[in-house]
């Protein structure tokens, strides 16, 4: 078996799965949420860190794609569609928040920044050894918008490229490269003012900022 029909084996799994699921059959969309429901909580978790709020846009993102399954015309692949459905979902309940007073920031239980700086080998962002460092980044992070944080995650926590991100965002690819160059801009500079003034490693991908 070549290495690009192993890729396809998952697609082909899920697309008949919800061609069953499409005809009613519940025990389909169940696995469909079982082989799924694991990334759906990172996207969600790692921008909500509050757990009763992450479940609820976690069921909230199941219950709008078993609403939704017969609009699903199959011209991108499922988890493509689910993720962007847990993107809007997530934005959306971030933006419910704010307007109630409540902030959805990085959490430090919720490992992004941990995973952030020890993202080393050749990953633009520098590993941060000490609890100072990671610390930077969580400022880092604090300060980005929804949009960029969201970014973010999808590309260095959910390994999407860039394509579907700017599928599953509305936006262009290049908005996503320069919006992961702005991310590393932030956390450079903070690691920056921390050491006083020492250097890190550029981004991949010089671009303008978005």
């Amino acid at each position: 078996m070549s290495p690009s029909a192993g890729l396809r084996q998952p697609e082909e799994a899920d697309a008949a799965l919800v061609h069953k699921a499409r005809s009613g059959d519940l025990n389909s969309f169940g696995e469909l949420v079982r082989r799924h429901e694991r990334t759906v909580q990172g996207i969600v978790t790692r921008m909500i860190p509050s757990s009763d709020d992450a479940e609820d846009v976690v069921q909230e993102v199941f219950v709008s794609a078993w609403q939704g399954l017969q609009r699903f015309r199959g011209d991108a692949r499922f988890s493509t569609w689910l993720h962007t459905i847990a993107v809007n979902a997530t934005l959306k309940r971030i933006r419910q928040m704010r307007r109630h007073g409540q902030v959805s920031l990085d959490d430090p239980e919720s490992g992004t920044a941990e995973r952030l700086a020890a993202d080393a080998a050749g990953q633009p962002f520098e590993q941060a050894v000490s609890a100072e460092e990671k610390a930077a980044v969580r400022r880092a992070l604090q300060n980005l918008s929804d949009n960029h944080r969201m970014t973010v995650v999808l590309y260095y926590f959910e390994e999407h490229p860039c394509e579907e991100i700017a599928r599953m965002m509305g936006c262009s690819v290049g908005t996503v490269w320069s919006r992961l160059h702005y991310a590393c801009k932030k956390l450079k500079q903070e690691l920056r003012d921390l050491r006083g003034g020492d250097g890190a490693p550029g981004a991949r991908g010089e671009r303008s900022d978005a």
